[in-house]
């Protein structure tokens, strides 16, 4: 999805509307904005910060990018250049959350090295 949003700086200082170029929404982007609307605008408890997603990034490419975690892990995910998908995960059965571990991202709980 291509974001286009009013330039804040010049609505302030100029009292007028001007769009910012058009760029391609992030992971992070579109996981903060499920987070918002769920908790501040609709309140339905549909998802919650604990919901299990998995982001995709240039598919099909030789730089491809697969990484799973909660919608909350995908609001510091960098996949990089774009284009990128977020899926949101319903009810998963225990061989498709054993796949999705496999997408975790590696955290060194070692920083020394040992």
């Amino acid at each position: 999805i291509k974001v286009k949003e009013p330039n804040v700086e010049i609505m302030e200082t100029q009292c007028k509307i001007v769009y910012d170029p058009p760029r391609y929404m992030t992971v992070a982007e579109a996981a903060n904005q499920m987070i918002y609307v769920e908790e501040e605008v609709r309140q339905a408890e549909v998802l919650s910060r604990t919901t299990m997603c998995v982001a995709l990034a240039r598919v099909g490419q030789d730089d491809q990018k697969i990484v799973s975690g909660t919608l909350e892990e995908m609001l510091t995910i960098d996949m990089g250049a774009p284009l990128h998908s977020l899926i949101i995960c319903g009810k998963l059965h225990e061989l498709e959350t054993e796949m999705l571990n496999y997408f975790k991202p590696k955290v060194d709980t070692d920083a020394s090295g040992n």
